[in-house]
C-alpha cells in the first residue's frame, strides 16, 4: 500500500512556505526514512505567490517558471543530503537543466492564489560505496491540480578540491582573454522593467543590447544584481540566473525581431547545458539569435492554438569562455 513520510511545513526565503513529501516504495524505506540507491519519489506543494519581491513584482500575465525550477533544485539538494547520504562537504553543481510549459492556461494569472505541485522522481547515479556522485531529477508540474509543465536537472556532487580546480581554471581563462580585450563590451544602459516583464528596476538583470545586427543580439548580464535577488550559494552566481536572464533577453529579442508584446509573452521551453562556472566580478554576456531563412530572420510559426511562437539560441560568455549553451522558445499569448 502506498506510504508517505510527511515533514512539517518548511519555509524558504525564496519559495515561501511549502511541503515536501517523500513517497517511499518499500516498508524499510518508510521505517528508516532514507532512500535506497534507486529512484525515489517526492511531492512538493506550495502556493504560487502574488506578492513576492521577485515572482510577484511583475506586470506579466503569467506565473513565473522560476518557481518550479527553484523548487526542483531545493527539493533535490534536500533529498541528496537527507535520503541519499551525500556528504555536506560535497558541492552541488547543476550540469544540465530544462523546463517547459505543456499547457498555457493554468499559467495565466487570474487573481486568486493558485496552488503549485511538483511530482518528483530523483534517481541517483555514479554510485560509490552506496553514495551517489550525481542525481537525475525529473518533475511534472501541476497548477491547481492540472498538469501543465515539466522540469528536470542533472546534478553533480563534487569534492571541494575538484570544484576549486574547475573554478580556478575557468576564471584564469576568462581573465586572460579579458586582458587581451576580448568580451568586455561595457553597457549602453538598462531597459525599462516593463520590457522584461517586471515592475521593479532592481529585478532587471540584462542591459540593453551592446551589439545589434541582423543575426545576433548581445546583452550584458548584471551578475551582482542577480546575487541580490536570486537564491544561490555565497561566492557563486546563482544557477537560476541563466533562466531569468534568458527570459529577459528573450523578451527583448522577440519584441525587437518579431514585435512580441513583453507583457503577453512567456518562455515556454528552456534547455541548458552548463560548460563551466561563471565568476562573480567578471563581465558576463549573453548572445541571442533566432531561426534564419536564406540569410534573414525567419518568420514566427504558430502553435496549435494559432499563437505566434519562435525558437531562440542563447550562449553565456565570460571573455572567450562559453559557460552555458541554451535553447529556448517564446510564445505570445494573446
Amino acid at each position: 500500500m502506498p506510504m508517505a513520510t510527511v515533514p512539517a511545513l518548511s519555509t524558504s526565503s525564496v519559495l515561501g512556505p511549502f511541503h515536501l513529501v517523500h513517497k517511499p516504495d518499500s516498508p524499510e524505506t518508510f521505517l528508516l526514512d532514507s532512500g535506497a540507491p534507486s529512484c525515489q519519489r517526492f511531492v512538493f506543494a506550495a502556493e504560487l505567490p502574488d506578492e513576492h519581491a521577485l515572482f510577484g513584482a511583475t506586470g506579466a500575465a503569467h506565473h513565473d517558471l522560476l518557481m518550479p525550477v527553484e523548487a526542483l533544485r531545493q527539493a533535490a539538494v534536500f533529498a541528496a543530503r537527507h535520503y541519499f547520504r551525500v556528504p555536506e562537504k560535497r558541492l552541488t553543481v547543476v550540469a544540465e537543466a530544462a523546463t517547459g510549459i505543456t499547457d498555457v492556461e493554468p499559467w495565466r494569472r487570474t487573481g486568486h492564489r493558485a496552488q503549485i505541485a511538483l511530482e518528483l522522481d530523483l534517481t541517483p547515479t555514479d554510485m560509490v560505496l552506496g553514495v551517489p556522485r550525481g542525481l537525475v531529477c525529473e518533475a511534472v508540474v501541476s497548477i491547481d491540480g492540472r498538469p501543465c509543465g515539466t522540469a528536470s536537472a542533472r546534478l553533480v556532487f563534487l569534492t571541494p578540491g575538484i570544484y576549486r580546480g574547475h573554478r580556478e581554471a575557468g576564471r584564469r581563462q576568462s581573465e586572460e582573454s579579458l586582458a587581451r580585450g576580448f568580451g568586455d563590451f561595457g553597457s549602453p544602459g538598462r531597459p525599462e522593467p516593463s520590457r522584461v516583464g517586471h515592475t521593479e528596476p532592481r529585478n532587471v538583470l540584462v542591459g540593453l543590447p551592446v551589439e545589434d545586427d541582423d543575426e545576433v543580439l548581445l546583452f550584458p548580464v548584471d551578475g551582482a544584481a542577480a546575487g541580490g535577488i536570486l537564491p544561490g550559494e555565497p561566492g557563486e552566481l546563482p544557477a537560476v540566473l541563466y533562466l531569468e536572464a534568458s527570459r529577459q533577453a528573450g523578451l527583448i529579442a522577440c519584441a525587437e525581431l518579431y514585435g512580441f508584446a513583453p507583457d503577453r509573452s512567456l518562455l515556454t521551453g528552456w534547455q541548458a547545458s552548463f560548460r563551466g562556472f561563471a565568476e562573480p566580478g567578471l563581465p558576463l554576456y549573453c548572445t541571442v539569435s533566432g531561426p534564419r531563412t536564406d540569410g534573414a530572420a525567419a518568420a514566427t510559426v504558430r502553435d496549435a492554438a494559432g499563437r505566434p511562437t519562435t525558437a531562440l539560441t542563447l550562449a553565456f560568455w565570460q571573455g572567450d569562455r562559453e559557460v552555458a549553451r541554451i535553447s529556448a522558445s517564446v510564445l505570445q499569448d494573446c
